[in-house]
């Protein structure tokens, strides 16, 4: 008899194609995860572990790294996993025609070696002390397939019917650690809280990515679902401001817009106490944190400013997800800005697509976007507040920033590092290319027979340890 698990995920992913434009997402990156392993990984403490590189040296100087591969590994199609693979992969990723958003992300690579069949090197211009942590979070080896990713995880893609479910079933040649307990993980996806927390009432998930929040206590009380969050994660909702577009390429009227939105408002109708207001890109407590006096809500100077930049009375086209609770929030916003003169027409989005079709492809001036955490700061900076960055949808540009975002990369001394990234967020307020509306915390749910599952801060699925209680050993 099989060994399955129902798992219940909010979002399905766009694509599946590993280390592409559209594969770069937090719907993708947890299945790819187990699919098409990098060379390392974070685990659930945040900390690097192997992958399909069993040990790897850094230099010094961290410009070079030495990755040595897992001997007799094979992708699910059987081909070895060899340092050449790895090479293919990166090829890949620089090739323009292939189109990989990661390329940026490792710009500044000089030299990418497999001196024998089991050993990669990486060679660098610069420092890069963030390279482990870029690897670990959403970098994927695999075969060059797009329909079904063939990579040399302890799962392999069985069957994607869009919008139904996804099969993934245990891979018996995968050697490397943290087997599979289960024969197959069926994966659904539930983007409507309420129809999510139906189907976890109606027990057809061991699983869940995304308890709903007000929910989580009830369902634990009776023994339906339990659930926690991982520690240090979170998630922000986010009010972007279009740079490149009136009205907000006028700083004046996005601090309006600041001043009229009351946010604690808005957490107590759909969130409390599991969100609070947020106001830089790190909580206080963190390492790269920053203390930063929110935005005192004034709507009669709010109302004031826009009169006096010529914006009272717009339109403004405006995106946001149809997931819960974003429409309520969006509406609620929304209603705050009319009344300094300042009309949303908010256009909902179908979940999917979303970014990089929504936010990219399209013409708007103000979006509601969810982001998540990230592996490494570099990775955070890099991709939504530099110029040009590819998670910067706002055309945001700032040569100063720029210039502490570069230094902080190549930064050896982590307090220094700290130190950069701290003013970096104090430049990110000043400018105010955005509002952060609230950071929440999601708890991950188990069923009560399962037991090996634990939440990872980056919203990655720890699956392969995952097992009902009543398997056979």
């Amino acid at each position: 008899m099989k060994r399955i698990l129902r798992f219940l995920s909010v979002h399905e992913m766009l694509s599946l194609d590993a280390n592409s434009r559209l594969a770069d997402s937090s719907s993708a990156t947890p299945v790819l995860k187990l699919v098409c392993p990098s060379l390392v990984r974070l685990d659930c403490r945040m900390r690097i572990r192997p992958a399909v590189a069993d040990r790897f040296e850094a230099s010094p100087d961290r410009r070079t790294f030495r990755f040595h591969i897992r001997p007799g590994q094979s992708f699910h199609s059987g081909r070895s996993v060899t340092a050449k693979s790895v090479v293919e992969n990166f090829a890949r990723i620089f090739d323009n025609r292939f189109g990989s958003i990661l390329a940026q992300d490792y710009s500044g690579l000089e030299n990418l070696a497999a001196p024998d069949a089991e050993t990669v090197e990486f060679a660098f211009k610069d420092p890069f002390p963030a390279f482990l942590h870029h690897l670990a979070g959403r970098t994927h080896i695999t075969e060059d397939t797009q329909m079904q990713p063939s990579g040399a995880g302890a799962f392999r893609v069985s069957d994607w019917i869009r919008g139904d479910f996804l099969r993934l079933e245990r891979f018996s040649a995968y050697n490397g650690p943290d087997p599979a307990q289960a024969d197959e993980v069926i994966v659904r996806w539930a983007p409507d809280g309420k129809v999510r927390l139906a189907m976890i009432e109606a027990g057809e998930a061991d699983l869940v990515e995304a308890v709903p929040a007000k929910a989580a206590a009830a369902l634990a009380e009776r023994d339906i679902l339990h659930s926690r969050a991982a520690p240090d994660t979170m998630r922000k909702l986010s009010f972007c401001f279009n740079l490149a577009k009136p009205p907000f390429d006028e700083p004046r009227v996005r601090l309006a817009a600041a001043m009229a939105i009351d946010r604690q408002a808005i957490i107590d109708a759909y969130l409390a106490p599991h969100a609070d207001i947020f106001d830089s890109a790190y909580p206080e407590d963190s390492p790269y944190g920053v203390s930063l006096k929110p935005i005192p809500r004034d709507t009669a100077e709010a109302k004031r400013l826009v009169e006096e930049c010529g914006a009272y009375g717009m339109t403004i086209r405006t995106i946001a997800t149809n997931v819960a609770p974003v429409q309520g929030v969006a509406e609620m916003v929304a209603s705050q800005l009319r009344e300094i003169g300042l009309h949303l027409d908010i256009r909902y989005y179908n979940d999917p697509p979303w970014w990089p079709l929504i936010y990219l492809d399209t013409d708007w001036q103000a979006a509601f976007q969810g982001m998540g955490p990230r592996a490494h700061p570099d990775i955070l900076f890099r991709r939504e507040y530099s110029t040009g960055g590819t998670f910067n949808p706002s055309g945001y540009s700032n040569p100063d920033l720029d210039r502490l975002i570069d230094q902080a990369r190549t930064t050896l001394d982590e307090a220094e590092q700290a130190r950069l990234y701290r003013e970096a967020q104090v430049i990110i307020r000043r400018d105010l290319p955005y509002l952060p509306l609230y950071r929440n915390v999601s708890p991950v749910g188990w069923a009560p027979g399962v037991e090996g599952f634990e939440p990872h801060p980056l919203g990655y699925w720890e699956l392969a340890p995952a097992r009902m209680k009543n398997w056979a050993a």
